[in-house]
């Protein structure tokens, strides 16, 4: 690959890294902000040639941060709490899976073309590796510009990338549209840059970029606290690193039966909160044998005539969760760990022509 062009040796590089046919890896995506730095660190191992990757994503995100903040990074579960900072992936040409840091149990999302709606769940899966997000979705556009001899007959390379692909690659909706977006020579003008580094072979063992220019500083957005965001991905064990996907003896659960609609649950239905869609009003039902998040009492109707506003949407449904929860039978209402409270879920005003509040009570200390 050294023998190429200067500016087609990334591209090259990543092809290198492919035919290897696996590798562990570690990715750490840093938001930087005056309440701390947030931090993603995605860890896992690759299988190029089967397409197949698993590893675990956990998040460190600083107690002062915003609510909201909090809500793109984590996900939001009901109305009063956050998703679990960690959860566990596996991927291969037919499913996603995903395991929550709460659960015990993986669920099953099938091939990407059944997953419309789900961007964080499609957005775990990559085009050059199995597990997306990293930084090695880039080296296919991005261009070399310099490069430096490094010890043991590697290089490293100055490289820049469109920030459209950036926006694009690196990151899922709900984060994406809290991101400044490039168009047109906007994304031309201030290209990524990256500093990518070879083997003697040619295969990336370092792969870091400077993303800052995505922060968007409005106010009104959720990341707007935010003043810098830095992805840095290293590459090790090329060749001998085969993931070790889920054992037969964990138990999965269909999603396309389990993950549903806060209004499509039953009342006595247990659930999970953390799907891993980063949605509310999508939960897991689940069994009530062992632990749960929550479990349904009722359901409540807003009212006629489509989404009545927020303000509004509360008082009705705290109302018509009072008198479910008078009615519903003692054996599910007294999971409440803290005795006599009960919460309730919308779903997103945007899509509600005929809205239903669904109550519940929260069954595990950990979920509140």
């Amino acid at each position: 690959m050294f023998s190429k062009p200067l500016g087609a040796q990334p591209y090259a590089a990543l092809q290198q890294t492919q035919k290897a046919g696996s590798a562990s890896f570690t990715q750490k995506v840093t938001f930087t902000s005056k309440q701390g730095d947030a931090v993603l660190t995605i860890t896992g191992r690759l299988d190029f040639a089967g397409k197949r990757g698993e590893g675990s994503r956990t998040w460190l995100v600083p107690k002062a941060f915003p609510d909201k903040t909090k809500e793109v990074m984590l996900g939001a579960v009901g109305r009063q709490g956050f998703g679990d900072s960690s959860a566990k992936v596996a991927i291969d040409p037919q499913a996603v899976r995903y395991r929550s840091g709460s659960a015990t149990y993986w669920l099953r999302y099938p091939t990407v073309g059944s997953l419309i709606g789900f961007d964080s769940i499609t957005s775990l899966r990559g085009s050059e590796a199995a597990l997306g997000g990293t930084l090695l979705e880039v080296p296919i556009l991005a261009r070399a510009t310099a490069q430096q001899n490094t010890p043991g007959g590697g290089r490293s390379y100055r490289t820049d990338f469109g920030l459209d692909a950036a926006w694009g690659l690196l990151f899922p909706l709900d984060v994406r549209g809290e991101l400044a977006h490039p168009r047109g020579a906007d994304a031309a003008k201030a290209p990524v840059v990256m500093t990518l580094t070879v083997d003697s072979q040619g295969r990336i063992t370092r792969a870091a970029a400077d993303l800052s220019a995505l922060v968007n500083k409005d106010k009104e957005r959720a990341l707007s606290t935010v003043t810098g965001i830095r992805s840095e991905l290293t590459l090790t064990a090329h060749g001998s690193a085969r993931p070790a996907m889920p054992p037969p003896s964990d138990a999965v659960l269909d999603a396309a039966k389990s993950v549903l609609d806060s209004t499509k649950t039953s009342p006595g239905d247990c659930i999970d909160f953390n799907t891993g869609t980063h949605r509310i009003g999508r939960l897991v039902r689940v069994g009530c044998t062992a632990p749960h998040d929550g479990r349904i009492f009722g359901h409540s109707r807003l009212g006629d005539g489509g989404f009545p506003g927020r303000a509004a949407a509360d008082r009705r449904a705290e109302d018509g969760c009072r008198r479910a929860h008078d009615r519903a039978p003692s054996r599910w209402t007294d999971e409440a760990v803290i005795s006599g409270e009960y919460r309730w879920i919308w779903p997103l005003e945007a899509s509600d022509e005929d809205p239903v509040a669904t109550c519940y009570v929260v069954s595990r200390r950990s979920a509140s």
